[in-house]
């Protein structure tokens, strides 16, 4: 029979371990975890849990408010999103943009390449996912898991059997900390609800490169999904906003397609 751990029965065990070392008077509650001991098997099925309920808030369409600021730009303007998890997002952002008119781009990406229609310049560019290309295209440098997350509000917590994991509580938060050979990363989640409601990057060096928040949660099924979402890169002074309008799950048949005329010069990257 195969053996099923409940959330119940995962909180149950984290209780016992932070009753553990309440009683042994560590006031900073803390379950470290390396390799496959007793506490790694915990916080993974925590995080499990965690992933569960995000990836139920899938097949997304959503109309929201973006505000972009950069060094050289900042500006506001309107953006719809479609998404199926974990590996298609569309974007097309349009609207009151100082640079932007009506359809200004379209983007379509998965975890392997990406097609970019630039309507204001008549080009098409196609090439790999990558960070710096993610860059160029939302204006704000992240990862896919990154950007999927801020499009859709919800969150996927990845880890690697190289990653070593923490576990504190504090408040009405439970954070979880992924630490490998880039830096850390630390998730601050609803200890009742479990939805993300923060996550931040911190390099080797010990400084922030990244702050994500999520705020204005709404429940769908068996989730939640943030109807505001902010995204921060200290180090490089850019700050992205959305801000949800509509919001519908469950969608099929979501078209992903990128239409351009004929004409237009082709870029491959």
């Amino acid at each position: 029979m195969k053996h099923i751990i409940t959330y119940s029965r995962i909180i149950a065990i984290y209780g016992i371990l932070f009753f553990t070392l309440t009683g042994a008077g560590i006031k900073n509650y803390s379950v470290k975890a390396q390799e496959n001991d007793s506490a790694r098997k915990v916080i993974l099925e925590f995080i499990e849990e965690v992933n569960k309920k995000s990836a139920s808030i899938d097949l997304i369409q959503s109309e929201n408010i973006i505000k972009i600021k950069t060094a050289t730009l900042d500006e506001t303007g309107s953006i719809e999103v479609r998404a199926k998890k974990k590996d298609d997002l569309w974007f097309r952002i349009y609207g009151s943009f100082a640079f932007i008119s009506k359809d200004a781009f379209i983007a379509h990406f998965n975890r392997k390449k990406f097609l970019y229609f630039d309507n204001l310049n008549d080009k098409v560019i196609e090439g790999p996912t990558t960070d710096t290309n993610i860059g160029y295209i939302a204006r704000i440098r992240c990862s896919f898991d990154d950007l999927l997350n801020v499009m859709t509000g919800t969150v996927n917590i990845p880890i690697s059997e190289a990653d070593t994991l923490e576990m504190n509580k504090s408040a009405d938060n439970t954070i979880i900390t992924i630490k490998n050979e880039k830096g850390k990363m630390s998730y601050y989640i609803d200890s009742d609800s479990l939805y993300v409601k923060k996550y931040s990057q911190i390099t080797t060096a010990g400084k922030e490169s990244l702050r994500i928040l999520f705020s204005g949660m709404a429940r769908s099924g068996a989730g939640y999904y943030s109807r505001r979402i902010e995204i921060m890169k200290p180090l490089k002074n850019e700050y992205l906003k959305i801000f949800n309008e509509t919001y519908e799950t469950g969608v099929r048949n979501l078209d992903f397609k990128v239409d351009f005329p004929g004409d237009v010069r082709r870029i491959r990257w």
